[in-house]
């Protein structure tokens, strides 16, 4: 499935995609979690016009759903969606920071939408520098709130899952070795 960026949509500044994922090109290897040796915090890719295909073709959820406002960008939000599997029902929520927008009614509304429509839902948390990161399924925590429309229930087990996944999970480490032949 081909997306297309929606018009106006830009990074703003945000640097997300150069420090969360794991980059593993002939180019550069670059540890999860950890920022990419060529970015400039705030600025952007210093080897912008050789940076590999990878990173070319890496779009957040927010250059693609049109529902989502200025609140969802994930300078403001410290969430990047993930569109990596949008072709697959799933939305992966990667929560970069504990931020007020996680308790906001925008939030909640989205991803009780998403699993009312029988979307996958996953919140995802990144490790410490160089550790891959964990993700959890929300839809079957979520049920029962979201056919209540209980917005407080909703925010329980936001709370509830993000804490538990911080608290109880063993975080792999990533083997790749920080390389680069760019620039």
């Amino acid at each position: 499935m081909a997306l297309e960026v929606l018009e106006g949509r830009s990074c703003e500044g945000c640097t997300a995609c150069c420090s969360f994922p794991p980059i593993r090109t002939q180019e550069l290897q670059k540890p999860a979690n950890l920022l990419c040796p060529h970015c400039a915090d705030g600025q952007g890719c210093t080897v912008y016009d050789t940076r590999p295909t990878v990173c070319r073709g890496f779009y957040c959820g927010y250059f693609f759903i049109e529902e989502l406002g200025p609140e969802w960008h994930p300078n403001n939000s410290g969430v990047v969606i993930r569109s990596e599997h949008f072709d697959e029902d799933v939305v992966t929520l990667l929560v970069l920071r504990l931020s007020p927008f996680l308790v906001s009614e925008e939030f909640a509304a989205m991803v009780g939408g998403w699993v009312a429509e029988g979307v996958g839902v996953e919140f995802e948390r990144v490790g410490p520098p160089g550790h891959l990161p964990a993700k959890m399924r929300m839809n079957e925590l979520l049920e029962e709130a979201v056919a209540a429309r209980d917005l407080r229930a909703m925010h329980k087990v936001f709370a509830w899952s993000l804490a538990h996944i911080d608290r109880s999970h063993v975080w792999e480490p990533d083997p790749t070795v920080l390389s680069s032949e760019l620039g």
